[in-house]
Formats: C-alpha cells, sequence, structure tokens
C-alpha cells in the first residue's frame, strides 16, 4: 500500500518532468532534501518582517501572497496553488526580511526545503538544477508580464486575462480576494463581473 508522502512526491515527479527528465535514482536523492508538511487554513506561512526559511512545492492547497503600502491597503501578488512553489525567494536567498504575507486559504501539502539544503541540491543534481533554473526564469518572465499588465492593461483586461489564466482557482477566491489581486474595490470588480456575464 502507498504511503501518503509517496503520493506527494510522485506528484512533485511529475511536476519536474514537464521541464526535465530526471532518473529513479537522482529523483530518490532529491526527495531527501524535502519534508512534508501540511498546513491548515489560515495559518501564515510568512509574515513581513520575518526571514523566509524554506521555499515550498505545493501538493495541494491555495495560498494568498500579499503587500501593504504605507497607508495600510494591502495588495495581492498571487495565489500560489497545486505544482507552483510558495515562498519569498529574495528573502531565502538573502537571509533578509520579507515584506510579504503569505496566508493559507485552504489546507494544504507542502514540500519545503532549506536554503542549505536547496544549495546542496542545485549542485549534486544536475537535473534538479536545470529544472530550477527553468521555473526561475519562468518566474522572471511573469513578474515582468505582471508589472506591464497592471501599467498597460485595463480592469476589465486583467479580469478577463485572470480568468483564462486560472480558471481551476477562480471558484476557490472571494470576490474581494481577486479584486486586489486586479488591483480594483470589489465594488467595481462587481461591475466588472456583471458585464461580463455571458
Amino acid at each position: 500500500m502507498e504511503i501518503e508522502s509517496e503520493k506527494y512526491f510522485k506528484k512533485f515527479r511529475l511536476h519536474i518532468e514537464k521541464y526535465v527528465h530526471i532518473e529513479d535514482a537522482e529523483f530518490d536523492s532529491v526527495c531527501r532534501y524535502f519534508e512534508v508538511e501540511k498546513v491548515s487554513r489560515k495559518t501564515c506561512l510568512l509574515e513581513p518582517g520575518k526571514i523566509c526559511r524554506f521555499e515550498n512545492f505545493v501538493v495541494s492547497g491555495l495560498f494568498q501572497t500579499t503587500v501593504s503600502d504605507e497607508s495600510g491597503k494591502t495588495h495581492t501578488l498571487n495565489f500560489p496553488h497545486e505544482d507552483w512553489w510558495v515562498g519569498d525567494f529574495k528573502s531565502f536567498s538573502s537571509k533578509t526580511p520579507s515584506v510579504m504575507r503569505i496566508e493559507a486559504l485552504e489546507d494544504a501539502i507542502l514540500l519545503k526545503i532549506s536554503k542549505s539544503s536547496l544549495d546542496t541540491l542545485l549542485e549534486s543534481s544536475p537535473a534538479f538544477a536545470s529544472y530550477f533554473q527553468t521555473l526561475s526564469e519562468n518566474a522572471s518572465i511573469a513578474a515582468n508580464e505582471r508589472i506591464i499588465q497592471q501599467l498597460s492593461q485595463t480592469a476589465e483586461q486583467r479580469y478577463v486575462l485572470f480568468n483564462q489564466k486560472y480558471p481551476n482557482i477562480k471558484g476557490r477566491l472571494s470576490q474581494k480576494k481577486i479584486a486586489s489581486f486586479l488591483g480594483v474595490s470589489p465594488e467595481y470588480f462587481n461591475q466588472i463581473e456583471k458585464r461580463n456575464k455571458f
């Protein structure tokens, strides 16, 4: 009978192999650097002013990453969910305090890795290093696209794009949370939704 953690690592391997091939022995070695963590809904994974000690692969669950401005307004950066990584990589890699808040919106299962373990793994596993480099490049591209969208697109265009990119999480989020991601008030988001009902 398959133990639970084996299922989690199988899912992780399927994700890695979307980008690179990895042999059984090398993947077994990779797994040794990760710990399984179960996180309850409403748990704060990271708070502003704290150092991000772990990067986490999301096996299941949904998170919200936010930052607050000087007036106290909360801005949503993203909603990490299945097959995403969640954490603050800048804080994690530089060991400096984060400005982000990361909260679990659902019960979640994570595969977490420390900075020292990740450094060792990137040196010892060529396949994982290649996978991680691809992910880093993709994350950089996605961050740039997000900035461009916020600056150049209307809220309505951003709403349509959100529905196209994240159809599997829209129903798991409140209107208020999606409005925060789009940079609009919940009231204006409600108007956009009404205009886009088919």
